[in-house]
Parts: C-alpha cells; sequence; structure tokens
C-alpha cells in the first residue's frame, strides 16, 4: 500500500527530527514514485503535530469560529467541527421533503456552507503562520462529495466540469470567511474564552453572540 508507506516513510524522518538526541543516519531525501515526499499522504507530519501539540486556545478559536459563522449564516447546525462528509449529509437533508429549512443546495445555500468550512481556517490564518487544528481541504472535499453523491442531479451542480468556477467559489469562500472572521474577531475571541473554560454549552456560546449584538447596537 503506498499511501501506508508513504505515512510510515514521513512519520519515520518525523520522529527521528523530534526525539532523537543522538547522531542517526539520514534517511534519502527522495524514494522512488513519490513516497515520503508526501505525494501521496501530504499531512502525516501535521496531523501527528497536533497528537504532539494540546493548544486548547487555538482549539477553541477554530471552534468559535465555526460556530459564530453557522449561527450568522443561518445554517442550521452547531457544529464545532466541521467537515467535509457533515457538510455534505447538511445539504442532503435540507433537501428532504419534510425538512423545515430552505434547501441548501443552491447558489446562496453551497456558498454559505462553504464559509462554514473555510471559517476555522480564516480564524488560524489571522493569528498563526501556520495551519493545525483547520484545513482548507474540507471545503474542496465537501464539493467533491456532492459531485460523487448518487442523491444529487448533476444538473444542479452548476460548477461541474469546470474547475475555474470551483476554484473561484472556494477563493471567495475564504475570502468571505475571513472578512467575517475579522470584522467580528471580537464576539469570535469572547466565544474561545467561553470554550476555554470547558463549561460552554450551545447556549451560552449563542448568548455570547446576542449579548455582544445587543451591546454593539447601543
Amino acid at each position: 500500500d503506498p499511501g501506508a508507506t508513504d505515512n510510515f516513510y514521513d512519520l519515520a524522518k518525523f520522529g527521528i527530527k523530534t526525539f532523537a538526541k543522538d547522531k542517526v543516519g539520514e534517511l534519502p531525501e527522495e524514494l522512488p514514485l513519490g513516497i515520503g515526499s508526501g505525494a501521496i499522504s501530504g499531512t502525516v507530519v501535521k496531523g501527528f503535530s497536533r497528537l504532539l501539540k494540546v493548544d486548547t486556545e487555538r482549539e477553541c478559536e477554530c471552534e468559535a469560529a465555526a460556530f459564530y459563522a453557522a449561527y450568522t449564516l443561518g445554517l442550521p447546525v452547531f457544529s464545532f467541527r466541521p467537515n467535509a462528509l457533515e457538510a455534505a449529509v447538511l445539504v442532503a437533508e435540507s433537501m428532504q421533503s419534510d425538512n423545515p429549512v430552505d434547501p441548501l443546495l443552491s447558489n446562496n445555500g453551497i456558498m454559505k456552507v462553504l464559509i462554514w468550512l473555510m471559517a476555522p481556517v480564516a480564524m488560524e490564518r489571522v493569528k498563526y503562520p501556520e495551519l493545525i487544528q483547520s484545513d482548507p481541504r474540507e471545503a474542496s472535499g465537501f464539493l467533491t462529495r456532492l459531485e460523487n453523491s448518487n442523491l444529487i442531479s448533476r444538473e444542479a451542480l452548476w460548477w461541474l466540469g469546470d474547475d475555474q468556477e470551483r476554484q473561484d467559489m472556494l477563493k471567495w469562500a475564504y475570502t468571505e470567511a475571513d472578512l467575517l472572521i475579522r470584522r467580528n474577531q471580537a464576539v469570535v475571541t469572547e466565544i474561545a474564552q467561553r470554550l476555554t473554560g470547558g463549561a460552554a454549552t450551545v447556549a451560552d456560546c449563542v448568548a455570547a453572540v446576542e449579548d455582544w449584538e445587543v451591546l454593539y447596537m447601543k
């Protein structure tokens, strides 16, 4: 399995550099078929960094950004860690005839979901030089899941077959998420602080948004 080999090789290189205190032989920089280059796995070291670095504040900031985006965009979800699968399920469920919310399979609906997925990325990039807690590929993965779904008509996916349109959607979503977070960073920080305390509920987070808006309006 090339993927498993790639994972193991990247992890081995990272482990040697991270944990070895004595001099050890260097592993070769290049292997055949892109193995060890990250071309297959791409995120081994970053994923391992998540395991080694426990940064509660950073994690809560990303969760707060996701919550704030979903709440202000009117999405019927209170997930603090949005991902491609959950987003695709959200769209599919919104298409059910007995669902009380407006279908999200529209230009406006899909863009809202993409902004929600990009919100943690925007928040992390505002404060840190690298991404650890968030992943911008979740947005692209969301579109891919819709494209591969048997439950969704191909005609409904207006970007299908147009790579430029797809890329423009992702760039626009990130830009909008970045603006949303930067313009409302104070309230997002307030939500993050409540989450960092460890006892915050969804109601507490909603109250933070609503209370802030009341104070702002005054």
